[in-house]
């Protein structure tokens, strides 16, 4: 991460198991790694457009998660079991999200609350890949590796609901024949919009699915050049989980039909969902024959034209509000990122290193709000590494700036996602590399 991420043709440590598996085929004997990283999101929402009398903070909506400090950790293992064919497992995190605009309470004034929540609050990914790899080496400059991988997966997503210039009226038009009969329903709906309560709907799931992972590399010894390719599959998740729903306790419309005629409209159920992340495609070419040090550049391209909608079933759909499915459109466009990093060895036991990323957004503005408040970025890096025996204690710096960002969207007024997204991240990390078959980590590497 120190080299911004341009690691497809290097791969020579544990974690080439998450860029390019077939680098641990040029890794002897038996060796082991742990990394942890720490992510702090500072996101903040100026919005364009809000409702009468909302009160927008001066320094925009605050979006950052809590706690502030996000751990991805990461663990990797490979062994030797023979000069042509290595074995190796890794656990890592290839997508992940979070973000949490919930800075209110329920029972606050609505003029206070963050103007967006009818299209989200909370949401929180976490997608694990289990890999167990086997990597071949076709001869002394060339290998080969195939992942089969157990992907775990789980989904939260938090919102409210009953907005009074949404939901909320397609609700009081289905309910309008009960409350005001003989009444035109579109009319009569508009008015309980406005009488019902502010709901809260969170949907958690969590899903077992299978992945592939695929890489090539081959290293030029005389021209210290090497080449890697590598692949990671589109991996659709087919969640089973719990759909549960809460409301404020004073409003109009309560005095007419009581305390639980709406909570009994949305109980608690079981839910299934799907949807797909995408496969990665990546090149990378390294080359260490210029000023004693490593340069290595990647282009990696990731298919999210696949993540289209999630689709939402519900099981309780008799007698109650909740319909028999409920699809969440995001329409994302394919994504691709650039990278490039630098490694100088200043001693024989120390390595210093820094790069840069380019990650081009695959979010479009209809989707730009608190589940995706997302932007193309920039990212500068640094990095150094220290060995001891036969151990590797490494540290990392990212600085991630999303480019600002506004939208426009007609579709979104009705929930008030337009407007400016300024939003940075930090990412720091540390590393522990051991190679159990040497009492010395290569140092040539």
């Amino acid at each position: 991460m120190g080299m911004g991420g341009a690691f497809v043709a290097i791969a020579d440590d544990g974690s080439a198991l998450f860029y390019n598996p077939a680098g641990i085929a040029f890794q002897d004997g038996t060796r082991m790694e742990l990394d942890n990283l720490a992510v702090v999101g500072l996101f903040r929402f100026f919005p364009s457009e809000t409702p009468p009398g909302t009160l927008v903070p001066k320094k925009g909506y605050n979006g950052s998660v809590k706690p502030k400090l996000i751990p991805v950790g990461s663990l990797f293992m490979t062994k030797e079991l023979s000069p042509k064919l290595t074995f190796g497992f890794g656990a890592f995190s290839p997508f992940g999200l979070s973000a949490n605009f919930t800075s209110f309470k329920d029972s606050d004034p609505a003029t206070s609350k963050y103007v967006g929540r009818f299209a989200g609050n909370r949401a929180r990914l976490e997608s694990i890949w289990f890999q167990p790899t086997v990597a071949y080496r076709l001869g002394d400059n060339s290998a080969l590796a195939l992942g089969l991988a157990l992907v775990h997966t789980h989904l939260m997503l938090e919102q409210s609901i009953l907005n009074p210039l949404d939901d909320a009226r397609t609700f009081g038009e289905l309910v309008a024949d009960k409350i005001f009969p003989r009444v035109d329903p579109v009319l009569a709906g508009r008015s309980i919009a406005r009488l019902l309560p502010e709901g809260r709907s969170r949907l958690a799931g969590t899903s077992d699915s299978a992945g592939i992972a695929l890489g090539y590399l081959y290293r030029h010894t005389g021209s210290k050049t090497a080449i890697g390719l590598a692949y990671r599959s589109a991996v659709t998740h087919h969640l089973d989980g719990e759909a549960s729903f809460a409301f404020t306790d004073n409003y109009p419309l309560k005095a007419f039909v009581g305390a639980e005629t709406i909570p009994n409209l949305f109980p608690k159920q079981a839910i299934k969902g799907s949807f797909t992340t995408p496969a990665n495609y990546a090149i990378g070419v390294a080359n260490s024959a210029l000023w004693g040090s490593t340069i290595a550049f990647d282009f990696q391209f990731q298919d999210f034209a696949r993540f289209q909608s999630v689709p939402v079933n519900f099981s309780k759909t008799e007698n109650t509000a909740t319909p028999k499915e409920s699809r969440l459109i995001f329409d994302f466009e394919n994504s691709y990122l650039l990278h490039a990093g630098i490694e100088r060895r200043l001693n024989k036991d120390t390595v210093a290193r820094a790069g840069y990323m380019f990650d081009h957004s695959p979010v479009p503005d209809k989707s730009v709000g608190p589940l995706f408040p997302d932007s193309s970025r920039h990212s500068f890096t640094v990095g150094a590494s220290r060995q001891r025996k036969n151990m590797e204690f490494t540290i990392f710096y990212q600085a991630m700036k999303f480019m600002n960002r506004t939208t426009n969207v007609a579709e979104r007024a009705k929930v008030f996602t337009n407007g400016e997204y300024r939003n940075f991240a930090h990412l720091g990390g540390i590393g522990l590399r051991i190679n159990l078959g040497a009492t010395t980590v290569d140092s040539k590497k």
